[in-house]
């Protein structure tokens, strides 16, 4: 089997999502497992860089000649492959951004540069909400900033969760925190469902 036939079936492996505006974290996380898997990663970060084209060796008296590098027209079909199923799993509003792009290794970095500040941004956001969230959609928040690349803590959710809560769970969170042991997640949701059941 050949090189490209070997690269071809290697990132066979299909994504659920391709990447779009709001997605990056998750797209980057679907898809690095397969270029590793493939033997492939090293074109996107740029540790398997582009051969010479020309090889340049010196006679006994010093005088230089080039010959072709056989192994330049292998690496520029090889990236070639792995840059076209990056490009296959950009949707068209990300693909039209980069289409001047000509190696795996310029468009990685390329989509790293324009998603990494608007990641930034969508983690303030989603921990400005967390803070200002009611009772019952701080978990949905803490998935958004697992997806953002930022899992929030489990006691950090538990702060955030507490100070969500309304007036009328006053007596839970003084009994929480007269706790000599940290309340764990787990054990939070169970005493907030018991105590939704009796109030």
């Amino acid at each position: 089997m050949s090189s490209s036939s070997a690269v071809q079936s290697n990132l066979s492996g299909q994504i659920t999502e391709k990447l779009s505006r709001t997605n990056y974290v998750m797209w980057r996380t679907q898809i690095t497992p397969q270029l590793r898997g493939a033997g492939l990663f090293g074109y996107v970060d740029g540790t398997m860089p582009e051969p010479t084209r020309l090889l340049v060796s010196k006679d006994k008296d010093g005088k230089e000649s080039s010959e072709p590098n056989p192994l330049h027209p292998i690496w520029v079909k090889e990236d070639q492959q792995v840059l076209g199923y990056l490009l296959n799993n950009l949707t068209k509003e990300v693909l039209i951004t980069v289409t001047a792009v000509t190696t795996a290794h310029a468009l990685w970095t390329t989509l790293a540069g324009m998603f990494s500040s608007q990641s930034l941004s969508r983690v303030n956001n989603i921990r400005t909400a967390l803070i200002n969230a009611q009772k019952g959609t701080q978990s949905g928040l803490a998935d958004d900033l697992a997806a953002a690349g930022k899992p929030i803590q489990d006691d950090e959710l538990i702060s955030y969760l507490l100070h969500g809560l309304d007036m009328d769970y006053q007596p839970l969170v003084s009994a929480l925190d007269a706790r000599v042991t940290p309340v764990s997640l787990d054990e939070l949701y169970t005493m907030l469902s018991y105590f939704d059941r009796r109030v």
